[in-house]
């Protein structure tokens, strides 16, 4: 854990550096100290930390060192993404040690958060988004190697969306979604976003609606994907996922974690100029959390829930325009994504994270 925590709190430090009145140089040079620390973390460690490495992931480095040509690559594992074998193949010109792509996949994912979290420096917590990637983003970036591209792609989508700058926001929604299908889901946050005022205005009756709807569709699930496959939406790879009754369960912490969010915007006395966060922070939790009911029957769940928690660290550090509000809602966040973290790193190692180990570094 301690390698972790180090680490965090470096990045950290230097971020809340690059806030300050500098110069180019030193605002840059505060820039690599915060997102080389996690990238070198994550390239000296041990390939066996997380899961999918030894699922599809060795598979798809060891052919982007082999192939003849880029066409070939392209032409093997065609329920690949793409996205994610360009990446493979790219890095493969640097180097065939598997290290250096575990560095540049974390290099690419923590380089997104600090220019997320810098293009909304002038929030007073914006170090929020930076500490979320950290507390939960980061190890599990190791277990669920191309998705991680994806979600971050789609933090950065939501950020340019939310400036109004809907075809960067279209594109980057397009580059997540060629490196990991899943990413398709991540339009509904949009939606979400434009349905704002209908969604603050009949709150309750939508949630009541929603989690009726939700009691009558967990049994059509395995239908409803298997329509998709049909449709040629989703590759035939997932066809194994339509109905794992048995083998997954509902991530109950992850749950819990949603619903102290919802609470945690309910009870805030909000203005009626905050009250429009307030509300999409509630709908973005309540939507994680109905698809995390669907987590006994298909492991899709979980995973799909994450696009929408995403923008949920976008938007707290905005929750309030009163200074002492906004800093006691950060910190009640933040202490949620510490317990959350700590609970998943006591239980079941962060998803085989943690404790951090590395061959190269003795550890």
């Amino acid at each position: 854990m301690l390698p972790y925590l180090i680490t965090f709190s470096l990045s950290i430090l230097s971020y809340k550096f690059a806030l300050k009145p500098l110069t180019k140089g030193l605002r840059f040079l505060c820039f690599l100290t915060c997102v080389l620390p996690p990238a070198i973390l994550a390239g000296l460690r041990d390939d066996v930390l997380g899961r999918d490495w030894y699922g599809y992931g060795v598979v798809i480095w060891s052919l982007a060192n082999h192939v003849e040509n880029f066409g070939q690559l392209m032409s093997l594992y065609p329920a690949i993404e793409p996205g994610y074998k360009v990446f493979n193949y790219a890095i493969s010109f640097i180097s065939s040690d598997c290290h250096v792509f575990f560095f540049f996949h974390q290099l690419l994912l923590v380089s997104i958060a600090f220019f997320v979290a810098y293009r909304y420096r002038n929030n007073r917590f914006s170090e929020v988004i930076m500490l979320f990637y950290f507390l939960y983003v980061f190890n599990t970036s190791m277990t669920i190697i191309r998705q991680s591209i994806a979600l971050m792609l789609c933090m950065l989508a939501y950020a340019l969306w939310d400036s109004r700058n809907r075809i960067g926001a279209y594109v980057f929604t397009g580059l997540a979604g060629v490196c990991h299908v899943s990413a398709v889901f991540s339009i509904a946050v949009f939606v979400l976003t434009m349905c704002k005022k209908i969604l603050q205005k009949h709150q309750i009756l939508i949630m009541i609606a929603v989690i009726v709807m939700t009691y009558y569709m967990v049994d059509s699930f395995s239908v409803i994907l298997t329509k998709l496959i049909d449709m040629n939406i989703f590759s035939w790879h997932y066809i194994g996922y339509a109905d794992q009754v048995g083998d997954v369960a509902i991530h109950k912490t992850d749950v819990a974690f949603q619903i102290a969010i919802i609470i945690m915007t309910v009870c805030y006395p909000s203005k009626k100029k905050d009250a429009e966060v307030c509300s999409r922070i509630f709908f973005l939790a309540l939507s994680a959390i109905v698809l995390n009911m669907f987590g006994n029957i298909t492991d899709i769940a979980f995973r799909v829930a994450h696009y929408f928690v995403i923008p949920i660290a976008i938007l707290v550090p905005r929750i309030s325009t009163i200074s002492k509000d906004n800093r006691r809602i950060c910190l009640i966040f933040l202490l949620l994504l510490t317990v959350r973290f700590l609970y998943f790193a006591y239980s079941n190692g962060a998803e085989n994270t943690v404790p951090y180990a590395s061959k190269l570094l003795g550890i």
